[in-house]
């Protein structure tokens, strides 16, 4: 099995503009689908040291899938942690050309912060807490990045947290505030959250989960997980490109940072963006497995054997 750890980084990826962000990605409900997907594609090995790690939490549990964005605040953790708020994203101009795109070289961006989580997780003899701190974060950031906006960003608008919306099937939101940033919807909190609690349409995230799961065929299983953290932010890039800032008749979303904000009950914008929102989260969770797996499931290297000459 190839170690995820070995991939590496081009250099001909954009370096990110690092604004910070609040939204957390897909809301807690959507983390705790990714976790829970996940569970059901480990490795026998690979989910005995996962449960062994988290004790008696499971992988879709608030304070496993969430935590990143818990600790945000916390004095304790920004200390340990202070780059985090930087960790939960990568800022590629969702209009630039790909070939343009590279990563920032300080390593504070969600595709770095894959890989380097992955890798601690991987080292058996790290303590129990450390290698605790490595799978939530790990859990939160592959979710994370496959919500398109935490991958990409229009005129500096802050991955959509600052274009206002006024309207989600049926819902009117106020518009009596003052700044965009006061914490009524925006384009990225829809993505966050309205569009997870439409494609759930009232169901038990859990049973929800299982559903989405069961939808996943063998085939999708092994194409989806390919071991690129890179890959698959770009994929969340293009998809902001095609889906987030686009309607359905190929015009561009309107730009604009002031109340009442945008209409996203035109154009068919939400029907047909909900299958994309069902299909990164199953995306997510497989690959969230398939990291656990290669970093868990590895033979002792006393025991691996020779390859045949």
């Amino acid at each position: 099995m190839k170690h995820f750890c070995a991939f590496h980084i081009s250099a001909a990826l954009l370096i990110a503009v690092a604004l910070p962000r609040e939204a957390p990605a897909w809301g807690p409900e959507g983390h705790a689908m990714v976790g829970e997907i996940a569970e059901r594609f480990l490795t026998p090995r690979a989910r005995k040291k996962v449960h062994a790690i988290l004790q008696k939490k499971q992988l879709s549990d608030y304070e496993i899938a969430s935590w990143p964005d818990i600790i945000r605040g916390n004095k304790e953790y920004a200390v340990l942690f202070p780059h985090n708020s930087r960790w939960h994203y990568v800022d590629f101009d969702a209009f630039a050309d790909l070939e343009t795109l590279r990563l920032s070289e300080d390593g504070q961006n969600i595709v770095s912060q894959v890989v380097f989580w992955h890798k601690e997780l991987g080292r058996s003899r790290l303590p129990r807490p450390k290698r605790l701190d490595a799978l939530r974060f790990l859990v939160h950031f592959v979710a994370d990045m496959h919500q398109p906006l935490h991958c990409a960003y229009r005129y500096n608008d802050m991955g959509g947290n600052m274009i206002p919306v006024h309207s989600f099937r049926g819902a009117h939101f106020a518009i009596d505030a003052e700044t965009p940033m006061d914490r009524l919807p925006n384009l990225h909190s829809t993505w966050d959250e309205y569009f997870v609690y439409e494609l759930m349409d009232g169901t038990d995230p859990a049973d929800f989960a299982a559903q989405l799961a069961q939808e996943i065929t063998p085939d999708q299983a092994r194409q989806w997980a390919e071991p690129d953290p890179l890959a698959w932010a770009l994929e969340s890039h293009n998809l902001a490109r095609s889906h987030v800032y686009r309607f359905t008749d190929g015009t561009d979303l309107p730009f604009t940072w002031s109340r009442p904000g945008i209409d996203l009950t035109r154009e068919n914008y939400i029907d047909a963006n909900v299958p994309v929102v069902r299909e990164q989260l199953q995306k997510a969770g497989v690959r969230l497995a398939h990291l656990l797996n290669t970093a868990l499931d590895q033979p002792h290297p006393a025991r691996q054997k020779e390859p045949a000459s």
